[in-house]
C-alpha cells in the first residue's frame, strides 16, 4: 500500500440539502474541470461519479489505463487498496443483522489465526479489530508480507510484540490483523471470503465488475495499470507491475472495481439500498 498510485478512483456525493442551500450541479463544467486535470502530467487516468439526490447523475472515466493505453470509461476496474477494509465491516454488518454474529463477540469465538499479546485475542472483539484498536504497533509486520510471508503465519506471530496499549484503548493502523475479518467471514459462512461477499455485497448492489483478487483485477476486460514517480525531484512515472502482497490479505486490500460499482456501493451507505444494507447494519458501520 505504499506507491504512489496516480491512477486513482473519484467519487463525488452530493446529499439533499436545505432549499436555501440548493444549487444545481454544472455538469458539462464539471467534466471540463476533471478533463484538465487528467490532462496534467502526473496523472495517467482517473474515474468520477457523483450521487446526486441519491441517484447516480454522472460517471465517466478520464485519461488512459496505461501510457499509450486505451481511454479509462466508467467501466474500468480500479484497484480499491484500503477501501477494501470497508468492503469487509459492510460483510460484518449484514452478517451481524442476519444475527449470525456479533460485533461484541469476540475473535477467539472464531476459527481465526490472530494471536495478541498476552492472549489479547481471548479479549478484542469484532468491533475492535475493525476499528484498528487491537493495542500494537501501527502496520504490524507489513514488511514480513511484502517479504512474502503467509498472512496467517504472521498474524500467529503477533503475539511476540510488545503491546502499545490494552487492547481497545488506542488506534493503531492494520493491515495483516485487519484480515482476521476474511477468517472470520469464512468460519461463519462455510465458504471463501470472495464468494461471501459476492454474495452478500456484490451481486445484490450491481456491482457488476466487483471482484476480490489480482486475478480479477488483470482479467477484466479494462483495468487500470500502477505507477509511480521514481522520486520526489523526478515527475517521470514508472510503471509497476502489481503486486499480489495486499491481495493476500483480502479484508484489508483485495477489491477491485468500476467507478460504477463504488457509486453502487456509496448509494448502499447513504441508506439508499435498505433491501442489502439496513438502517441498523448501517448504524454498526
Amino acid at each position: 500500500m505504499r506507491l504512489l498510485r496516480t491512477l486513482a478512483i473519484c467519487l463525488a456525493a452530493t446529499l439533499p440539502l436545505p432549499t436555501a442551500f440548493a444549487q444545481t450541479i454544472d455538469y458539462a463544467r464539471l467534466d471540463d474541470r476533471v478533463s484538465r486535470l487528467a490532462a496534467q502530467e502526473d496523472i495517467v487516468g482517473l474515474a468520477v461519479a457523483v450521487i446526486d439526490h441519491g441517484h447516480i447523475a454522472f460517471a465517466n472515466g478520464y485519461g488512459v489505463t496505461e501510457r499509450g493505453g486505451t481511454p479509462v470509461t466508467d467501466e474500468t476496474v480500479f484497484r480499491w487498496a484500503s477501501l477494501s477494509k470497508g468492503v469487509a465491516a459492510t460483510e460484518v454488518a449484514i452478517l451481524a443483522d442476519r444475527h449470525e454474529l456479533n460485533l461484541t463477540d469476540t475473535v477467539s469465538k472464531f476459527r481465526t489465526s490472530l494471536r495478541l499479546p498476552g492472549g489479547g485475542e481471548h479479549r478484542a472483539t469484532l468491533e475492535d479489530v475493525l476499528s484498528h484498536r487491537l493495542g500494537i504497533v501501527p502496520n504490524a509486520y507489513d514488511t514480513r508480507l511484502e517479504d512474502g510471508w503467509e498472512a496467517a503465519d504472521i498474524r500467529h506471530s503477533l503475539r511476540s510484540l510488545k503491546p502499545l496499549c490494552p487492547v481497545g484503548d488506542c488506534h493503531t493502523y492494520q493491515n495483516v490483523a485487519y484480515d482476521t475479518i476474511s477468517e472470520v467471514v469464512e468460519d461463519v459462512t462455510h465458504s471463501s471470503y470472495a464468494e461471501a461477499v459476492e454474495k452478500s455485497v456484490f451481486k445484490p448492489l450491481g456491482m457488476v465488475s466487483a471482484s476480490i483478487g489480482r486475478n480479477g483485477l488483470q482479467t477484466a476486460p479494462s483495468w487500470a495499470r500502477p505507477y509511480s514517480r521514481r522520486s520526489r525531484a523526478d515527475d517521470t512515472q514508472l510503471k509497476r507491475r502489481v503486486n499480489e502482497d495486499y491481495y493476500r490479505v483480502p479484508a484489508a486490500g483485495g477489491v477491485n472495481g468500476s467507478i460504477l460499482d463504488l457509486a453502487n456501493y456509496a448509494r448502499a451507505q447513504m441508506g439508499l439500498m435498505p433491501d442489502v444494507l439496513s438502517e441498523k447494519a448501517l448504524e454498526m458501520l
